[in-house]
């Protein structure tokens, strides 16, 4: 105490301590316990391997005592496993990776990007979750091969290019069978008395304008490729 300038009954205390442990720091305290122990997190690692889609907040009110959804997601993380909405089919993913190959080096400031979009009214569009871990993002049981459409729903078509938004159109369809946007809506409603005019300004504004669309059905059909 003296040749450190501490009080006596402090320097005692750390002399105890270190008789009794060994080192003068103090002992790790034992903080807050985890809400997911060793066995929980083995219930929980289980149920997804063999439910991908089930949501976290069911998981977690299996569980005893409950989690909530944020605490089973924040396991999994840690774990490595993601979670995401898969809509890609596997000619689906070979097609991208080709494109993306094919592209390389391509300046992309003369591309007009377009695609439709459903906006949903009075209806909630399900999203399907799939946990998995990063290097399974991609295999067949983690896709979701189709839509759950809304029968409440408008189809809007829009294009976009760097620095510069396209027009928005709300295209009228009948729906059904038969009634979707096929090629001739497609061409009446879109390209004829909107793109069109767009494309024409851009081509005074920039070099070398290229258009781009999906492989929707009212996109490659014969009509289509013939007008464009």
């Amino acid at each position: 105490a003296e040749l450190t300038g501490i009080p006596h009954g402090s320097a005692k205390k750390i002399w105890a301590q270190y008789k009794k442990t060994g080192s003068t720091s103090n002992c790790r305290r034992s903080g807050r316990p985890k809400k997911i122990d060793e066995r929980m997190g083995c219930e929980i690692v289980r149920e997804v391997q063999k439910n991908q889609c089930k949501p976290f907040q069911e998981i977690g009110n299996e569980l005893e005592p409950k989690v909530s959804a944020t605490a089973v997601w924040e396991f999994l993380a840690g774990k490595g496993y993601h979670r995401r909405v898969p809509f890609l089919k596997k000619d689906q993913k070979v097609k991208r990776k080709d494109w993306a190959e094919f592209v390389k080096g391509i300046d992309w400031s003369g591309v007009i990007w377009s695609d439709e979009c459903y906006v949903y009214l009075g209806d909630k569009a399900s999203q399907v979750f799939v946990t998995h871990r990063e290097d399974e993002e991609y295999e067949e049981d983690c896709l979701i091969p189709t839509f759950k459409q809304s029968s409440i729903r408008v189809m809007i078509w829009a294009c976009i290019m760097k620095g510069k938004k396209g027009p928005l159109v709300v295209l009228e369809y009948p729906g059904g069978k038969g009634g979707g946007i096929m090629a001739a809506r497609y061409q009446e409603q879109v390209l004829e008395p909107v793109f069109l005019q767009f494309w024409e300004t851009m081509k005074l504004e920039r070099d070398g304008i290229a258009f781009q669309q999906d492989g929707a059905p009212c996109h490659s059909a014969k009509s289509t490729i013939t007008w464009l």
